[in-house]
């Protein structure tokens, strides 16, 4: 798959799983099967940006491989390509999404609905649907780019 047809197809996912974000925030109640859903679409949505925010690093040649989805946000976010907002979004984001898979026996349900009631979720769709138009000074971040 080249990294175009990978942009468009992680464009795709996100709108599919946005749909169904979108429709769960209306509603007041949410079955076991509704909750599952969720859980499901929050996690496809955030590990669909860990791997575009890889991807694109290893595209335009970045010399150091994240090891972890918040180090490829880390490396994006000190490169300039992800604002303060964007960075702080898929942060929580991941600790969320780790939350809900590695601890999932103590998770809170609770949270999860706030997330999606109050739409934290469009941040992460925003950086699936975004283009990935850098400049000519951000590329050479990153192809120079090493860890201090």
């Amino acid at each position: 798959m080249t990294f175009q047809e990978y942009l468009k197809k992680t464009k795709e996912v996100a709108e599919e799983e946005k749909e169904i974000l979108d429709e769960m925030s209306q509603k007041e109640v949410w079955s076991k099967v509704e909750i599952r859903a969720v859980k499901n679409s929050m996690q496809v949505i955030v590990e669909n940006a860990i791997g575009k925010a890889k991807r694109i690093l290893k595209h335009y040649n970045c010399p150091v491989i994240a090891q972890k989805g918040s180090d490829a946000f880390s490396f994006m976010y000190e490169m300039g390509l992800i604002d303060d907002t964007t960075y702080a979004t898929m942060r929580s984001a991941i600790g969320l999404r780790n939350a809900m898979i590695h601890d999932y026996m103590n998770f809170n349900d609770d949270i999860l609905m706030q997330v999606v009631k109050t739409k934290k979720y469009v941040q992460v769709t925003s950086f699936l649907m975004s283009d990935t138009n850098y400049t000519t000074v951000q590329l050479k971040r990153i192809e120079n780019f090493f860890l201090t």
